[in-house]
């Protein structure tokens, strides 16, 4: 069976990845799973770069199968000056606990929210570096709807 390395600490994200790798018979390791920590600042502009970033990180100290993911949060008819972005956790600041971060997030909907509901979308970006060195880059989009009920 083939590895590859989830540049996360996540177990849970790469335990949701192997279930879909898994049939290719491929298995992911996190960095909880390999005990090691990825200290790397993540400063691009988009999901894709910081994806990007991580899995060349990964792949420098290891010289495996690695991959990187990151993720942008846009919400419609909310200011470009509160837009989560790359940020979800993170706000004037601060990084903010799931407590928190629910109770910022119903502001937004109450405030900018149509009859108690907004329109968000995610962008994915992931980089995969293969056991040679190639990079390959795949990037979507989900478009959700959060409401009073959905946090």
């Amino acid at each position: 069976m083939k590895e590859i390395l989830f540049a996360t600490g996540n177990v849970s994200k790469g335990r949701r990845f192997e279930k879909g790798l898994l049939k290719y018979d491929i298995r992911t390791l996190t960095l909880k799973d390999i005990n090691m920590k990825l200290d790397v600042e993540e400063n691009g502009t988009t999901a894709i770069e910081n994806a990007r970033i991580k899995a060349r990180e990964l792949f420098r100290l290891t010289n495996k199968p690695t991959m990187g993911m990151d993720d942008a949060l846009y919400l419609e008819g909310v200011p470009e000056e509160k837009q989560p972005g790359l940020f979800v956790r993170r706000v004037n600041g601060k990084t903010l606990n799931d407590e928190e971060m629910i109770e910022y997030y119903l502001k937004l909907v109450k405030e900018y929210g149509v009859n108690g509901f907004l329109n968000a979308k995610w962008v994915y970006g992931m980089v995969v570096i293969n056991e040679k060195g190639e990079e390959f880059e795949y990037t979507w989009e989900k478009a959700n709807i959060y409401g009073r009920s959905s946090f």
